[in-house]
C-alpha cells in the first residue's frame, strides 16, 4: 500500500489585497510542516499553482532541512475560483437577498462570510453558474485528474505529498467515499490551516475503485501548536 497525504497550505493573508501570501502565522505553520515532513520519509512531493500553497510546500522544504524530495508542481490542485465566484455573483445574491446590498457600500468581514457561504452553496449544488467560471463538476473532475496523475505515477508502496488547498482535500475524501459535489464542498469548509488528511492506496493500476483508496485520517493538526490552528 502506497500513502499519499494531502496538506492544507498555511494561513494566507485573509482581508488584504493580496491575498494569495502567507500571513506571518501562514509561515511558522508551513514551517512546522516541514518539521512533521522531514520524519515522514517522503519520495515525492507536489504543490499547486497558487502561490500560497507554492510558499507553504518551501518554507516547510526549509524547516525540513534538506530531508524533503524536490517541489513538483501539478496545476490541477489549484483551489476552487472563489473570488470569480464573488465577482460574478454578488449582483445575483444582492437581488434575492437586499441584506448584501452593504457589499459594494460598507462590507464587514462577516458580511463578506456570510456572502460567500451563501454563493459557495448555490455554486457547489450547480444551481450557480457563470459562463467562463469553473463550474463543480468540472472543479470535482480537474481534481480527480491530477490525483490520478500522483498516483498512477508511484512506485509501491510510495510515500507521497500534496499540498493543495481545502477544496481539492473535500474534494479527495468525497472521492473515497463516493458522495456528491456538494458535500465534498461542505467537507472543505472545516480544514483547517497546514492540516494533514491521510490516504492509503494500492500503488499499481489505479482507477478510484472503493477498494484501493481508504481513508486514515482527516484533519490532523497535532503537528501544530495550539496558537497555531486556524481555519482561515
Amino acid at each position: 500500500m502506497g500513502t499519499l497525504y494531502l496538506i492544507r497550505h498555511g494561513q494566507a493573508s485573509y482581508g488584504e489585497a493580496d491575498y494569495d501570501r502567507l500571513s506571518p502565522r501562514g509561515i511558522e505553520q508551513a514551517r512546522a510542516v516541514g518539521r512533521w515532513a522531514a520524519g515522514a520519509k517522503l519520495d515525492a512531493l507536489f504543490a499547486g499553482p497558487l502561490r500560497r500553497q507554492q510558499q507553504t510546500a518551501q518554507y516547510a522544504g526549509e524547516a525540513a532541512e534538506g530531508a524533503l524530495p524536490a517541489l513538483q508542481g501539478l496545476a490541477e490542485l489549484a483551489e476552487y475560483p472563489a473570488f470569480e465566484m464573488l465577482q460574478h455573483l454578488v449582483p445575483r445574491l444582492v437581488a434575492e437577498d437586499p441584506k448584501f446590498a452593504q457589499l459594494t457600500s460598507a462590507p464587514t468581514p462577516r458580511l463578506l462570510d456570510q456572502a460567500f457561504q451563501r454563493i459557495l452553496s448555490g455554486w457547489s449544488r450547480d444551481e450557480w453558474m457563470v459562463e467562463g467560471v469553473e463550474r463543480v463538476a468540472t472543479f470535482v473532475e480537474r481534481i480527480r485528474t491530477g490525483i490520478d496523475r500522483v498516483l498512477r505515477a508511484a512506485g509501491s508502496g510510495a510515500r507521497l505529498a500534496c499540498v493543495t488547498s481545502a477544496g481539492p482535500i473535500g474534494v479527495a475524501v468525497g472521492l473515497v467515499f463516493g458522495i456528491p459535489a456538494e458535500r465534498m464542498v461542505r467537507t472543505s469548509i472545516v480544514i483547517r490551516n497546514a492540516s494533514i488528511t491521510e490516504l492509503r492506496f494500492r500503488s499499481q493500476g489505479f482507477d478510484w475503485q472503493p477498494d484501493q483508496l481508504s481513508l486514515v485520517t482527516f484533519n490532523l493538526t497535532a503537528h501544530l501548536p495550539e496558537e497555531l490552528h486556524t481555519e482561515r
